[in-house]
């Protein structure tokens, strides 16, 4: 199966594809579908939980100074890598989880999708 790939198009400049690539693989099978949007700061995939929420996964770049907030990546305040559930209607976080690991991201991400 072919995954549809949208951040390349979207993210000309994106220089942790091979991150993004890893975890699209690993999470497609759990109906991640790549949502990037230009009006975005970096490339993210998204999951329809339904029942109005969707989980979100957005990919940092991966030079602390391409990112979206500087200081709070180089002061590790703010991961590469975020895994969030969000309300559809509001687009409130209700949960948050943030990785520097991508292999603990996607851990993670198939431990939730498991349970």
């Amino acid at each position: 199966m072919k995954l549809h790939k949208r951040y390349p198009i979207v993210f000309g400049d994106f220089d942790n594809g091979e991150a993004f690539d890893k975890i699209f693989a690993a999470v497609s099978q759990y109906g991640f579908e790549d949502n990037s949007w230009h009006n975005d700061t970096q490339p993210c995939m998204v999951q329809d939980g339904g029942h109005g929420f969707q989980l979100t996964i957005w990919v940092d770049y991966k030079d602390p100074d391409l990112a979206e907030y500087v200081d709070a990546r180089k002061d590790g305040s703010v991961k590469q890598f975020i895994f969030c559930e969000q309300n559809t209607d509001t687009f409130e976080i209700t949960e948050e989880w943030q990785h520097d690991d991508v292999d603990a991201l996607i851990a993670h991400v198939k431990k939730v999708m498991e349970a």
